[in-house]
């Protein structure tokens, strides 16, 4: 394998983590994490438009408008160019929301289920040796909003549900960000 092809695997890969790490950071509630994703001057345009440091106040304002967040990937494309590169990111995302939900949603949302997919486009800049996006597209496909049918979820025990901050099991893995 020439030394091209080895490097383009290796970017592909970096980014695919970046593109897996800013899903974890959302339904963790992990805000250092999720500034990792990004480089500092980047852009977004996914439910908020502008510098990317200005959406991290929104998005937790959503996230903290939910009782629970699921964001999981589908189909990945990665084009790489060099030290930039391209993504389309396929996503389902659950919200369940809380009795006082985000604004964004509105009110009559109030204890809905949420579900949205759709592609995440982003640009991508590798600089000093590290994968960051630096523009955010978000594109929504579809939407769902649906009465919660979750029956007895809430009343399984604490250690057997997903956690939103780093008491999550994940955390107790070093490699997987503890």
């Amino acid at each position: 394998m020439d030394e091209q092809t080895l490097n383009e695997i290796v970017a592909r890969n970096a980014i695919h983590e970046v593109l897996t790490r800013y899903c974890r950071a959302l339904d963790r509630l992990d805000e250092p994490m999720l500034r990792s994703c990004f480089h500092p001057d980047s852009q977004h345009n996914h439910g908020f438009v502008g510098p990317t440091e200005q959406f991290f106040g929104y998005a937790w304002q959503v996230l903290q408008g939910c009782v629970a967040t699921h964001h999981q990937l589908g189909a990945v494309s990665i084009a790489v160019h060099g030290d930039t590169a391209d993504s389309e990111a396929y996503f389902t995302a659950y919200h369940r929301l809380s009795d006082t939900p985000p604004a964004a949603f509105g009110l009559d949302a109030a204890g809905y289920d949420l579900t949205v997919s759709g592609r995440y486009v982003d640009a991508f800049e590798k600089r000093d040796g590290e994968w960051r996006i630096v523009r955010r597209t978000g594109v929504h496909d579809w939407r769902r909003f649906e009465p919660p049918a979750d029956r007895d979820f809430f009343r399984l025990p604490p250690e057997g549900r997903g956690r939103r901050d780093k008491q999550d099991p994940v955390y107790s893995r070093r490699s997987l960000g503890g």
